[in-house]
């Protein structure tokens, strides 16, 4: 990972992240939030809900790195909650809504984190170690990947709407 981030840096880019995260799921015209790349691609909405999720879980495994000694992390199936929610067609607000609060709450405890708890371990059920430092600064990256891909769904909803073509 190089360097080591201090908390105020980790705090600073995860902040910026759900920051431009939220800017970019907001900003999905509602007639376009149900709009798929492919058959098997993700819409906007199912996008915005995934990251609130995983952003929530994530704030959960930090909690269990900093309370236990060494914990094993488990996976959970991604896909499979996009899936569960997606028949309730959800208002986009309410994911970031609830990404907002889970954020606020994750970002006082890492703001808060030394040295010492940065460098807390546990394992992830997938069979590789997960750092505290670790995990902070993949709460950011997660949230980083998902404006570029929000990005790509609306380049490719302006191309159909240009050509008619997907």
């Amino acid at each position: 990972m190089g360097e080591p981030y201090s908390s105020e840096a980790l705090a600073e880019k995860y902040l910026t992240a759900v920051d431009q995260f939220c800017e970019a799921a907001l900003s999905v015209p509602p007639d376009r939030l149900d709009f798929r790349t492919g058959p098997d691609a993700w819409s906007s909405r199912e996008i915005a809900f995934h990251a609130a999720e995983v952003d929530q879980n994530l704030g959960v495994r930090l909690r269990r790195l900093l309370t236990e000694d060494h914990p094993v992390l488990a996976g959970v199936n991604l896909r499979g909650w996009v899936d569960a929610l997606r028949p309730a067609q959800l208002d986009v607000a309410l994911a970031i809504d609830s990404l907002r609060a889970s954020s606020a709450i994750n970002v006082a405890l890492i703001e808060t984190l030394e040295p010492a708890d940065l460098r807390r371990m546990g394992r992830h059920s997938e069979g590789h170690d997960v750092s505290v430092q670790g995990l902070c600064l993949y709460m950011a990256l997660h949230l980083e990947s998902h404006v570029r891909q929000l990005a790509r769904v609306r380049t490719a909803w302006q191309r159909q709407d240009l050509h008619g073509t997907a």
